[in-house]
């Protein structure tokens, strides 16, 4: 069976898309680890599906590289922004739906921005045992943690990333890990772990907003917050609350790379 598919990224985290798809979510599931394969598949880091929906424009489905559902992914959300405006299923503002709840969607001079849920469940100079510390933890749509360090080009990120993401401290879900370096101009860096990726990718939007509710809280950073990951910029803005971050709005660079057929029978 032949399916159409798309080929999009944010910031170089890339993924597959398959709009409006006969099949069940739990057959899509069952494909993802051979369609994200990057030797013997399209190669990916996870997959989108656009599914129609009685209220909003469409509704995001997101499965990891590994075939594990994930409730939501911030680089994956600006891809589909993009892509459903660019194939005419949504207008500009958009609204969907994905498993955490609703967002908003635009895309002004070619360029998708998406809506988050408000960063949750902070937990700042965390000390956990076996791991380094001080780690800090945000539910930003996913877990994730986040840890400074002083020179980013250093950190295995692989490694590292992987005994924080299996640590039973985050257990069962687990969770993606951040490695954040600060230059004394104010540019940031990050590096990602991605759960379900089970490897570093070139940038993790959730990630993003992970990084700037932390700067935030401890280092006083003011909205927008432009961050520098391995695939290219994100750019995090929100409005400051008591209680930290609200209204985040994600954007950065994206791109449509290529249409095609995959023989998934």
């Amino acid at each position: 069976m032949k399916v159409r598919f798309a080929k999009v990224h944010g910031a170089g985290n890339d993924f597959v898309v398959f709009a409006h798809p006969e099949q069940p979510d739990e057959y899509f599931s069952r494909i993802a680890p051979r369609v994200c394969n990057r030797r013997k598949g399209i190669g990916a880091d996870g997959v989108l599906l656009v599914k129609k929906d009685e209220i909003s424009d469409f509704r995001m489905v997101y499965f990891n590289a590994d075939g594990s559902r994930a409730s939501f992914c911030g680089n994956g959300a600006r891809a589909l922004v993009l892509y459903t405006y660019v194939e005419g299923i949504s207008p500009s503002p958009m609204t969907f739906v994905s498993d955490v709840g609703e967002h908003k969607g635009i895309v002004a001079d070619g360029k998708p921005s998406v809506s988050l849920p408000d960063p949750s469940d902070i937990e700042l100079n965390l000390d956990i045992k076996g791991l380094p510390s001080p780690l800090h933890f945000v539910n930003s749509g996913v877990p994730h943690t986040v840890r400074f360090v002083e020179d980013i080009k250093a950190v295995d990120v692989d490694n590292l990333g992987r005994k924080i993401r299996s640590h039973t401290r985050f257990s069962p879900a687990g969770t993606n890990a951040n490695f954040v370096q600060v230059h004394h101009d104010d540019c940031v860096y990050v590096r990602t772990y991605e759960r379900g990726v089970e490897a570093e990718t070139l940038a993790c939007g959730t990630g993003a907003v992970a990084v700037a509710a932390v700067l935030n809280r401890l280092k006083g950073f003011p909205s927008p917050v432009n961050l520098s990951f391995p695939g290219g910029g994100l750019v995090v803005s929100f409005d400051e609350s008591g209680s930290g971050i609200t209204n985040v709005m994600l954007g950065g660079e994206t791109g449509i790379v290529f249409r095609g057929e995959i023989d998934v029978s």
